[in-house]
């Protein structure tokens, strides 16, 4: 069975003693999707997967998801991203840099990404970090008048379309084709979690641009107002890979980013190589689905 400890940061804990190339029974799952959801993120640690067995493990969270911009896309695995600096698409810096603002994966399509899992197999001697921030604490957080302003408020969000200043840099361009099959999406800003029943400040950056029944100067103080409160030191775990990590984050209760920009590498051989393997999925994980099923029947 699992160790589990808390990271002794802001959030998070490592977990280490098992191996994700066996497929996780329910009791280990279920172990660590309630680790999952009481502390925001966990790391699995000294994992070496394969592509389908990443595949199978990210199945067990929900449903797989494609990204919005297809040249993300893994050839032959539609679903996950390789993030970094080894390949030849991240010569690109919109492409190498796109997590350098705080952001929730999926929060600009109608069913939310809710678990994002990224599997280190390079990490850089220095730098290429993520830091992850916890919402939950951040709403508990909020003065009893600032909660009861965010509290019923709703954001409508599009993929970088509330990408300004430091933003701007995590809106990966899509082709003209997917702007024109893109759609805003309404969410709420404090969301209540489908399994824990715990609230959250949701998605207060990169994506929203703006408040239902507030003005654009309005929304644009609010939500800068919310992004700066979530994202104190006091709130945000800072994670640095080792090769074998795999970290995963509930981005129903986080808001996450790499931390400063990543610079190119000539190889995996590199010192500075970071390559990172990222699936996401939306819904239930499985254990939980079942479980609901069975209480429903």
């Amino acid at each position: 069975m699992p160790n589990i400890r808390p990271t002794g940061g802001a959030c998070g804990a490592i977990v280490t003693g098992i191996d994700l190339a066996r497929p996780p029974d329910d009791a280990l799952m279920l172990e660590l999707t309630n680790a999952l959801y009481e502390y925001r993120c966990i790391v699995i640690k000294n994992q070496n997967l394969t592509r389908d067995a990443y595949y199978r493990f990210a199945g067990e969270w929900g449903v797989l998801i494609r990204h919005v911009v297809d040249r993300l896309r893994t050839p032959g695995y539609p679903e996950m991203m390789t993030i970094g600096n080894t390949e030849a698409k991240d010569r690109d810096p919109k492409v190498r840099n796109g997590a350098v603002a705080w952001h929730t994966d999926g929060g600009y399509i109608e069913d939310p990404t809710t678990v994002t899992m990224l599997h280190a197999r390079r990490a850089p001697k220095n730098g290429g970090e993520t830091l992850v921030a916890d919402m939950v604490a951040a709403y508990e957080a909020l003065e009893p008048a600032a909660r009861e302003e965010v509290d019923g408020l709703v954001a409508r969000h599009l993929y970088g379309g509330g990408a300004v200043g430091e933003d701007e840099l995590a809106a990966v361009p899509m082709t003209q084709e997917a702007k024109r099959a893109a759609k805003d999406v309404a969410k709420p800003l404090v969301l209540t979690h489908p399994i824990t029943g715990h609230r959250a400040l949701y998605a207060v950056a990169q994506t929203p641009f703006k408040l239902e029944g507030k003005s654009e100067a309005e929304s644009a103080a609010i939500l800068h107002r919310l992004k700066t409160h979530a994202t104190d030191p006091k709130f945000v775990y800072e994670h640095r890979y080792e090769v074998g990590d795999v970290l995963i984050f509930d981005t129903l209760s986080t808001l996450h980013r790499a931390k400063g920009e990543i610079d190119p590498a000539q190889s995996e051989e590199a010192d500075n190589a970071r390559l990172l393997w990222r699936l996401s999925a939306k819904g239930r994980p499985r254990v939980h689905a079942a479980a609901l099923q069975s209480s429903i029947g």
